[in-house]
C-alpha cells in the first residue's frame, strides 16, 4: 500500500448535511438483490462539468455515463440491482458509515468506522483543474486511507456498457486495466494490481495503518502520463473553492442564515453545468421514479430552456456573471438560421452528441423496480410557450447587471419576442409537459407576458421604439386575457386552464415574475386555494387530476419553496419560516433535493439531484433574508 500523510482537513460540518447508516460486505458487491440496495438519500454526487457519478455511502459507484452526462452508462447499479455494473470500494468487514462533502466543493468523502477505533476515509471526486478543462484528465479519482488500525478493503469492477447491455473484456497493461465493449472502453489505474476474473476486476487489500490505495478511471486510451491523485485532489478542490461566491456577495448578507444550504445548492448547479458552455442540466440521472414502480420514470440528463433560464438567474443572484452570459449565448447558438424548427425548442442536448430520442429499455428492472427506464425525452418535440418567458426574463436580468453582455444579440432576442407575438393564442403542452392534448393554460399565458414585458424593458434600453410601438398592445392584450379567463371568478384563484375548475401551483409564480403584486386579492385567493386543495403542510402537489400520464407522484418540491418565497413576500414571516426549516429537514443528509417528495411515507422522489428544487432553495432563503432587507425585495407592478 501507498502510505502518505492525512487528507486535507474536512472541518465543522453542520449536522444537517452529515449522516451515518450501518453496512457490511458479504463479498465485494456487499449486496444481496434489491434488498440490499441503497436508497435515493444514500448517494452523493460529483462532477467534472461534462459528466457525474452517484456514489453510495456503502462504497459503490452505481451511477456513471462516459464520457458526457447523457452517455450511456458504465456502472448504472441505481437502474438495475443485480446486472446494471458497479465499482465498489469499502472494508470487508461490518461498519456504520457517513458522507459529507470537503468544504466549499463537491469532492465527496465517506467515513467508514470499524471495530477498535479503526476508520476507512474513502474520497470520491472528478477531477477538474483551475480554470477548467478537465478533457485530459481522469474522470473519476478513489483514494482510501486507514486510520487508527489495519483496514482490509475490497475492490470490485463490474463495467456493464451501453446502459448494461454489453459486458467488458479485460486486459492488464503494465499498471494500467483496460475494460472494452463493442465500440467503448475504459482505462482503470489503481495503485496496487488488480486481479482478473471474467467480467470483473479487483480483489481484497490488507490495508495497513495509515495506508492508502487509489485507483483512477476514465474514459478511451489511458493518458501516457499519471497525475499524482494527490495533485488532482488539490486543483480539484481549489478549482471548486475558487468558484463559489465571496462573503462579500450581497446574497451572503441576505441569506447569511442560510449559507451552508445556499453554497450547496450553488455547487450542485455548477456541477450539473457543462464547463465552457452555458448549458445547465435538469438532473445527471434517468427514471429515477416520481412514486415508487410507477411509469412516470423520465430522462433529465438535457437542457431545458426553462430549467436553465432559472439557472442562470439564480447564479446572477451569486454574482456568477460569465455563466449567464454563457447560457444566453449557448442558447441563442442553438436557434441559428439553419435550425430546422426556427422556433425556440423545449430542450437540448446538453452536448453535441447527444440524442433526445425517447426509448424505453426492457433490459433494466428500473429503480425500486419501477419501469419503464427511459432514456431520451418525448417531451422535446412539444410546444411549450411559457419558455420564451423564462429566456427573456433571464436575458433582461443580465442586461440589468451587464447591458454589454445583451447589446449584441438584441435582434435574435427581438425575433424570439415575435414569436410569441405570433402564437400566444395558441394552445400548448405547459410547464409540466402533459402528454394530454394542448390546452389554454394560463401559466403559459403569464409568461407569454413575461416575454412581452422583459422585451418591452429591453427595446427601451436599446432604444428600438418601434418595437415598443408595436409589442405594448400586445403584452396588455395577454393580460386582459389572463385576468378575464384565467379566474375561477371575479377576484377569485388562477386556474390551470381556462374554462376548467383545476388549479395549478406553478400560478405561485404569477406575482414571483411581477405579474401581479403579492399583496394583490387575486393573488392571496391563489395562494390560499393552493394551500387549501393542494398542499399537506409545506409539501405542495403540482396539481389533481389526468394529464396523460398513468400512476401517483408525490409532491414538488420547487413548489414547496414557491409557496415559501410567496409567504414570505406577503409578510407571512413565521409561517414561511416555519415552512422553509421542514423543507430543510427533508433533504439529504448531504443537503441534495430530488425533483418531489413522499411526505406520509417520508422518502425521496425522482431524479437527483434536480436543479429545480435547488433553484427554489436558493430563492427562499433570499426572499426570507429579504424580510428584513427591503431594499432587495423584488419590484411590485400596479394591478390592472
Amino acid at each position: 500500500m501507498n502510505a502518505g500523510g492525512p487528507f486535507p482537513a474536512v472541518g465543522a460540518v453542520p449536522p444537517a448535511t452529515r449522516g451515518r447508516s450501518s453496512g457490511s460486505r458479504l463479498g465485494p458487491n456487499g449486496r444481496k438483490g434489491l434488498r440490499g440496495a441503497p436508497g435515493l438519500y444514500d448517494y452523493g454526487a460529483l462532477g467534472n462539468l461534462r459528466t457525474a457519478a452517484l456514489a453510495s455511502r456503502f462504497g459503490g459507484i452505481d451511477w456513471l455515463c462516459l464520457p458526457q452526462f447523457a452517455s450511456p452508462s458504465v456502472f448504472a447499479r441505481l437502474l438495475d440491482a443485480r446486472s446494471g455494473g458497479h465499482f465498489d470500494l469499502a472494508p470487508v468487514e461490518r461498519f456504520e458509515s457517513e458522507q459529507t462533502y470537503l468544504p466549499s466543493t463537491n469532492i465527496l468523502l465517506t467515513r467508514f468506522f470499524l471495530t477498535g477505533d479503526r476508520q476507512l476515509d474513502l474520497l470520491d471526486f472528478m477531477p477538474v483543474r483551475p480554470g477548467g478543462d478537465p478533457a485530459v484528465l481522469p474522470y473519476l479519482v478513489r483514494i482510501a486511507e486507514a486510520r487508527g488500525g489495519p483496514v482490509p478493503i475490497a475492490v470490485e469492477l463490474l463495467p456493464r456498457f451501453r446502459y448494461a447491455a454489453e459486458a467488458a473484456t479485460w486486459e492488464e497493461r503494465g499498471p494500467v486495466f483496460a475494460a472494452r465493449g463493442a465500440e467503448d472502453r475504459i482505462w482503470v489505474r489503481p495503485s496496487t494490481p488488480l486481479a482478473i476474473d471474467g467480467e470483473r476486476a479487483g480483489g481484497r487489500y490488507p490495508l495497513a495503518a495509515e495506508g492508502r490505495f487509489s485507483i483512477e478511471l476514465g474514459w478511451g486510451d489511458s493518458p501516457s502520463e499519471a497525475t499524482a491523485a494527490e495533485l488532482l485532489l488539490r486543483e480539484t478542490s481549489r478549482f471548486w473553492q475558487g468558484w463559489v461566491h465571496p462573503p462579500t456577495t450581497p446574497i451572503h448578507r441576505i441569506a447569511g442564515l442560510w449559507h451552508t444550504w445556499v453554497e450547496r445548492s450553488e455547487l450542485v448547479l455548477k456541477m450539473l453545468s457543462v464547463e465552457g458552455t452555458g448549458a445547465f442540466l435538469a438532473a445527471p440521472t434517468t427514471s429515477l421514479p416520481e412514486w415508487p414502480g410507477g411509469t412516470r420514470n423520465w430522462d433529465y440528463r438535457y437542457v431545458w430552456v426553462r430549467d436553465a433560464a432559472f439557472c442562470a438567474q439564480a447564479l446572477l443572484l451569486l454574482g456568477h456573471y460569465e455563466e449567464a452570459e454563457r447560457f444566453l449565448l449557448w442558447i441563442l447558438d442553438r436557434v441559428g438560421p439553419d435550425d430546422r424548427r426556427g422556433h425556440l425548442r423545449v430542450m437540448y442536448p446538453a452536448q453535441a452528441s447527444g440524442d433526445l430520442t425517447e426509448i424505453e429499455l426492457g433490459h433494466l428492472e428500473g429503480f425500486e423496480r419501477s419501469r419503464p427506464v427511459r432514456v431520451g425525452n418525448a417531451a422535446e418535440r412539444q410546444f411549450q410557450l411559457d419558455i420564451y418567458g423564462e429566456l427573456l426574463d433571464a436575458a433582461r436580468l443580465l442586461a440589468l447587471r451587464r447591458p454589454g453582455a445583451v447589446r449584441p444579440y438584441w435582434p435574435r432576442l427581438a425575433h424570439f419576442t415575435e414569436q410569441v407575438v405570433e402564437r400566444w393564442r395558441e394552445p400548448d403542452h405547459g410547464i409540466w409537459e402533459s402528454r394530454a392534448p394542448p390546452r389554454q393554460y394560463v401559466h403559459s399565458k403569464v409568461m407569454a407576458w413575461v416575454a412581452l414585458d422583459r422585451s418591452l424593458d429591453l427595446a427601451h434600453r436599446f432604444e428600438a421604439t418601434e418595437e415598443v410601438a408595436r409589442w405594448g398592445p400586445v403584452r396588455d392584450e395577454i393580460q386582459a386575457w389572463v385576468l378575464s379567463e384565467g379566474l375561477d371568478r371575479p377576484g377569485g384563484a388562477f386556474l390551470q386552464a381556462a374554462g376548467e375548475p383545476a388549479i395549478d401551483a406553478v400560478n405561485l409564480r404569477i406575482p414571483l415574475v411581477g405579474f401581479l403584486p403579492y399583496e394583490d386579492p387575486r393573488v392571496r385567493a391563489t395562494v390560499a386555494r393552493v394551500r387549501r386543495e393542494l398542499a399537506k403542510g409545506p409539501f405542495v402537489y403540482r396539481y389533481r387530476g389526468p394529464d396523460g400520464i398513468e400512476g401517483p407522484e408525490g409532491t414538488f418540491l420547487p413548489a414547496a419553496f414557491w409557496l415559501v418565497e410567496c409567504l414570505a413576500r406577503l409578510g407571512e414571516r413565521r409561517l414561511a419560516m416555519a415552512h422553509f426549516r421542514k423543507l430543510l429537514l427533508v433533504a439529504s443528509p448531504l443537503g441534495l433535493y430530488p425533483e418531489e417528495y413522499d411526505p406520509v411515507r417520508r422518502r425521496p422522489l425522482g431524479n437527483f439531484p434536480q436543479a429545480l428544487t435547488h433553484i427554489g432553495v436558493l430563492r427562499a432563503a433570499v426572499a426570507l433574508g429579504a424580510m428584513e432587507m427591503p431594499s432587495f425585495v423584488a419590484p411590485k407592478t400596479e394591478a390592472p
